[in-house]
């Protein structure tokens, strides 16, 4: 990655004037700004970032949080009111559904139009019409007008020409979110494969996951304001928490939602977690976590591939509470879950009523079945009624890097897939006449 900058932006600033009733526009005109009829309102101030040249920026936050706006000046479709925009490169944008798009025009005549706007030329189009109507794959629908269009359909159009011009810099505003799941996968082949050829990316979208899958550092906006900024894994894990402790906020009584006690040192062989990032309302907490071995329980464990697992926490009750269901999550390095389980099926977990003072021990079992890498855990403890949507969550206690993982190479020679299970196969032979 080149230490030379693709965007920057420095004391970047949005307002605008919002108007409760259409006549005030009219009496502010009138007026000559010796009166005020209207409110101000700030959709970003003060946000300043760089992206280097072949670097990936993940932009999160809530709706309303200035996400789109921000992208929006990037690409130079909204003027900032305050600070500065610096872009070294040709843009591919894909913003909201249908920018760019004549509603009246055919999806081959728009798709004409938006490569003009990206800069191809018509002989540079008609090299790569082919490519871009099979990636977009609209079949009849491409001679169709657009306004007869879904969103998805939308998405196929304008994200099959974007990645056809050759951007130096790929800005994505939460359009893949619309697409069915075979063209989402599509789409993220052929970002990775921009990335690897040095194209920069700045992308939004409330899939944090997805967030961590690509961009090696984020920004979360809130309220139009900077709220942190840095390595992925370091940011999304402050953006959940919060959002937990929000979610906490909601459910629980005032005053109910307190942060998880510090607890008293632990008896030998139980690893502390006093050190490490949780968050809840405190209504349970993790009191140790680790691996458990011969010699007890450790928090770090070095393992071969299929080796058998024991993944033990132990829980105490601080408040009457139901309903629990106590689960574990393994990460990598980029913060991605891979897998994990939980207690839902268990009535001795979920369907007791836990008074304050009970404690309970649970233990994972499972295979390594992981390729070779550095892995951690999170482990987290909810009071799940609706398991289906999980609209009524409350979370008790949430532990990041709880455990570390590490699993050692192995002789055989790997899939690419992380996970890589170990089935029990039957093979039927039919064996031909000789």
């Amino acid at each position: 990655m080149s230490s030379e900058f693709a965007v920057r932006v420095q004391g970047l600033g949005k307002h605008y004037q919002i108007y409760d009733k259409p006549h005030q526009r009219l009496a502010q005109m009138l007026w000559r700004g010796r009166r005020r009829f209207y409110r101000d309102f700030e959709a970003l101030r003060d946000v300043s970032f760089e992206l280097p040249r072949g670097g990936t920026l993940g932009i999160i936050g809530r709706n309303g949080a200035g996400k789109s706006t921000l992208l929006q000046i990037v690409c130079g479709t909204l003027t900032p009111s305050e600070g500065t925009v610096e872009v070294k490169g040709r843009i591919g944008a894909l913003l909201e559904l249908g920018t760019g798009f004549n509603p009246e025009f055919s999806g081959r005549d728009n798709l004409r139009l938006n490569a003009a706007i990206h800069g191809l030329s018509d002989s540079q189009l008609d090299e790569r019409l082919d490519d871009i109507l099979a990636f977009a794959d609209l079949g009849e629908f491409i001679d169709q007008p657009v306004k007869t269009y879904s969103s998805g359909m939308y998405v196929r159009l304008a994200f099959a020409v974007v990645v056809h011009v050759d951007p130096d810099i790929l800005v994505v505003d939460e359009a893949l979110a619309v697409g069915d799941a075979m063209f989402q996968a599509k789409c993220m082949t052929r970002m990775r494969r921009l990335l690897d050829d040095g194209t920069s990316l700045l992308f939004t979208s409330h899939d944090v996951a997805m967030v961590k899958a690509i961009c090696a550092r984020t920004l979360w906006l809130e309220r139009g304001h900077v709220r942190a900024s840095g390595d992925t894994a370091v940011v999304t894990r402050a953006y959940s928490q919060d959002w937990i402790d929000e979610a906490n906020r909601m459910r629980l009584p005032v005053g109910a939602n307190a942060a998880p006690t510090q607890e008293s040192p632990e008896p030998l062989l139980e690893p502390s977690l006093a050190h490490l990032p949780r968050t809840g309302s405190g209504a349970a907490q993790f009191v140790s976590i680790g691996w458990r071995g011969p010699q007890g329980l450790a928090d770090r464990h070095v393992c071969d591939y299929g080796e058998a697992l024991r993944l033990r926490a132990r829980v105490r009750v601080s408040a009457p509470c139901s309903r629990l269901v106590v689960s574990y999550h393994i990460k990598d390095r980029a913060s991605q879950h891979l897998l994990g389980s939980h207690t839902r099926q268990h009535p001795q977990v979920y369907g007791r009523q836990w008074l304050a003072g009970d404690e309970l021990v649970v233990e994972f079992s499972f295979a390594a079945v992981l390729h070779a890498a550095d892995y951690s855990v999170t482990m987290l403890i909810a009071s799940i009624g609706d398991v289906a949507q999980y609209t009524d969550a409350v979370f008790l206690d949430w532990v990041e890097d709880a455990a570390l993982l590490t699993v050692q190479p192995r002789a055989v020679f790997p899939l690419s897939d992380l996970v890589e299970l170990d089935n029990d196969l039957h093979v039927v032979v039919a064996q031909a006449d000789r």
